[in-house]
């Protein structure tokens, strides 16, 4: 028999809706916690909504629903005085409601109104019931004023701040929980990441954790077994068994994953009933592409040369990947960028057509777009705290700063700047050295500068960049479009660039202070390569990775004989390491004419710490990976020149303090492998030249200069970053630092 729809309520227009029904067989049964099946039409789907209150007296049940699919969709379309084909329940068993003291009810998104039901039933019981709810947004929150009628306490945070407390429920959930101990239960109805989060939030605290779980039904009475899930190792179906159980007991994971069997089918329903309407699909359901590949030069081709192997995105490439955003109102993604670059924002400019307004957003907080848009690693960064990365399709991040920077590096008012004078400070002006022209001091310097501080670069070699020229190939940051362009937007906005100016040798800090520099940024990096202390090792043919790419990248050996700098090319190389610092390595031989190129790494291919894109690009040019090996010594010939390398092959044993596997050898498991040209890439260490002759500064038991939270030393006035304090990391990281180095100077210098 039909259900009349007595009433029905827009609580978020177009999205979530409140609908009034008649049904007093349902109504005169119905307990919190319980769910009713319904079924629009002949043709509908059953799909199971929890109940949100019941009026046994009027013989009314309340529910209320997102907009998410073409039966709720559908729903939105009917108004008061229509009718619902079916209605089945009360189905699943009620919530376990005894009086027992002080109860948290915590509801996110459309489960607070089924919360609602449990909550008035607690508070029936003569419970105690804070009520914790969150959104979005004001305009999004849901059930205040009804949680407010009965409830002593209804504590609420939204996304943005726009109502209550900034910030999300756990927050609210784990304050409440360390400021009183009489808490005796925790009951969570919301979406499963949220469910979980609460869970997580209340172990430490051992508080009883109800949770109301939303599977996928059919039936809804216990015959399908297609809302089946694991609870405390058994499999439970959620409605007859449930829709509540023991939080800390539920495989979320599992939960998730059902939760989408069925979605691409959903969505192919959703959207042709859409259609139908003459409508389209509300953007939060908005279909969406697969992340766009960037475009690359073949590999056979590129192999030969050292030009740039990725291509960039064209303007249709670029606006196609960035209309894939969903503008997230608290974007994880920029608390991943170490400079806090406004991805959101520029994305939107790039999306819009805009890419000079992009390279401006990203420019505030980045002084180096075009190089990081390159070479920084996104996917652990950025792109790694992207939503959509979820489904392995993260925002390319990286990609559109790249495309943002190029377009505007491209354009005519690029041309123009770099047609102007540079800047010119006053005698009596504001000064600060910066050591080092890394991407840490780089960043530094371009800060200062553009709010009117002279800043002087020392470097120790001849050319500026730091690592950003002598470490990465050509093939991946191009130097002369890329990062002398990028250093010369430096110099015109005034940063003084000084090369061959060792610190330590050439000067002293002392020296700079008394020269009137009003603060000293140290940036030199970490410099000193690491060796593997096996017999061989200084055979001739076994080279650091340091030496081998300074060779190619600064002294152009690459060009050879055009170039003076002599390289050292072999026929079969062996690269020993895994990282970004190998893969450059090996790559840059088989560019130098090497027949064929190993990389030996002790531990598997899916420990590899390379950035992803790395890997699958020498994969691709004809690397080969020897993986679970380890050298033992190197051999050579008579006339000490290197041969053959003695391998020990490695297994994974047990996980070691930081969780990885460490390998350990397999007895009497050792093999020889032919080389002529060894490289080794295992890291650096602290460069003592500047370090040793600053009095009174403090290092670490490695070298590594010692900083506080501001990157200030135990010198006054004199701060580091990047690798010299870090160790090893990633040029973004580095640039993290001296920004965040560069606003403490700012400050001090009141600008």
């Amino acid at each position: 028999m039909p259900v009349p729809i007595l009433s029905k309520e827009a609580l978020i227009p177009g999205r979530t809706s409140r609908l009034v029904l008649h049904a007093p067989h349902i109504a005169a049964r119905a307990l919190p916690g319980n769910f009713v099946i319904l079924r629009l039409d002949e043709r509908g789907e059953r799909i199971p909504l929890t109940i949100a209150d019941t009026d046994p007296e009027a013989g009314t049940v309340t529910i209320v629903y997102l907009v998410m699919g073409k039966t709720t969709a559908a729903l939105e379309q009917l108004s008061t005085g229509g009718s619902i084909l079916d209605l089945c329940g009360p189905l699943g068993r009620p919530t376990h409601i005894v009086k027992t003291g002080t109860v948290v009810c915590l509801g996110g998104g459309t489960g607070i109104a089924a919360m609602h039901h449990i909550a008035k039933g607690h508070h029936r019981a003569g419970n105690h019931v804070i009520s914790v709810i969150g959104a979005r947004s004001r305009d999004l929150l849901l059930y205040h004023s009804e949680l407010s009628a009965f409830c002593p306490e209804v504590a609420v945070s939204t996304d943005d701040g726009s109502f209550g407390r900034k910030g999300i429920v756990t927050d609210l959930l784990r304050e409440l929980l360390q400021q009183r101990d009489d808490v005796r239960e925790v009951i969570a109805v919301g979406p499963v990441p949220m469910m979980e989060a609460v869970v997580e939030t209340v172990r430490p605290f051992g508080v009883p954790t109800t949770v109301s779980l939303n599977s996928i039904m059919v039936d809804g009475i216990g015959m399908c077994g297609a809302c089946r899930v694991s609870v405390g190792g058994t499999t439970k179906f959620t409605c007859v068994d449930g829709p509540e159980f023991d939080g800390f007991q539920v495989d979320f994971a599992e939960l998730r994953r059902r939760l989408a069997a069925f979605k691409d089918m959903e969505k192919l329903s959703y959207d042709r009933y859409c259609t139908c309407l003459g409508d389209t699909p509300p953007k939060k359901e908005k279909p969406r592409s697969i992340r766009v590949p960037m475009p690359c030069r073949p590999a056979a081709e590129r192999v030969k040369d050292f030009g740039e192997v990725a291509q960039g995105y064209s303007p249709g490439l670029a606006a196609q990947e960035a209309g894939r955003c969903l503008q997230c109102k608290k974007p994880a993604c920029v608390a991943g960028c170490p400079v806090e670059v406004p991805i959101p924002q520029f994305i939107k400019a790039v999306a819009d057509g805009r890419p000079a307004e992009a390279y401006e957003l990203i420019k505030r907080a980045n002084s180096l777009p075009a190089v990081c848009g390159r070479v920084c690693p996104q996917e652990s960064q950025c792109e790694g705290r992207c939503i959509l990365n979820a489904k392995g399709n993260p925002i390319a991040v990286g990609r559109l700063e790249r495309y943002a920077a190029d377009a505007w590096l491209a354009s005519s008012a690029c041309r123009e700047l770099l047609r102007g004078g540079q800047r010119e400070f006053a005698e009596d002006a504001l000064k600060v050295a910066c050591i080092g022209s890394g991407p840490a001091s780089l960043t530094a310097a371009g800060y200062l500068a553009g709010r009117g501080v002279a800043v002087t670069v020392f470097e120790a070699l001849h050319e500026p960049g730091g690592v950003l020229v002598y470490g990465i190939p050509e093939f991946r940051l191009p130097k002369k479009d890329v990062v002398a362009v990028e250093l010369d937007v430096l110099k015109r906005a005034g940063v003084r660039f000084l090369t061959n100016q060792v610190g330590g040798r050439s000067f002293t800090v002392a020296g700079l202070f008394e020269q009137g520099f009003r603060a000293v940024f140290i940036g030199v990096g970490a410099g000193l390569p690491s060796f593997l202390n096996v017999p061989g090792e200084n055979l001739i043919g076994v080279f650091s990775a340091n030496e081998y790419l300074t060779r190619a990248n600064l002294g152009r050996a690459y060009a050879f004989p055009n170039y003076d700098t002599p390289p050292f090319n072999g026929r079969q190389v062996t690269v020993f390491g895994g990282g970004n610092v190998a893969m450059d390595a090996a790559r840059t031989a088989l560019r130098m004419g090497a027949e064929k190129v190993d990389i030996v790494y002790r531990r598997t291919t899916a420990e590899l710490p390379a950035r992803h894109e790395e890997v699958e690009h020498a994969v691709e040019e004809g690397v080969a990976f020897t993986m679970l090996s380890a050298p033992l010594r190197f051999l050579g010939d008579a006339g000490g020149r290197l041969e053959a390398v003695e391998l020990q092959r490695m297994q994974l044993g047990d996980p070691d303090a930081s969780g990885r596997r460490s390998p350990v050898p397999v007895a009497g498991d050792i093999f020889t492998l032919r080389t002529d040209l060894a490289i080794i890439a295992v890291g650096t260490g602290a460069n003592p030249v500047l370090t040793e002759s600053v009095p009174g500064l403090k290092l670490n038991r490695r070298g590594y200069i010692e900083t506080d939270a501001n990157g200030e030393t135990s010198i006054p006035d004199v701060f580091a970053g990047g690798d010299i304090v870090s160790g090893a990391a990633t040029v973004i990281l580095a640039m993290g630092a001296g920004l965040s180095a560069a606003k403490v100077i700012a400050g001090r210098l009141g600008v």
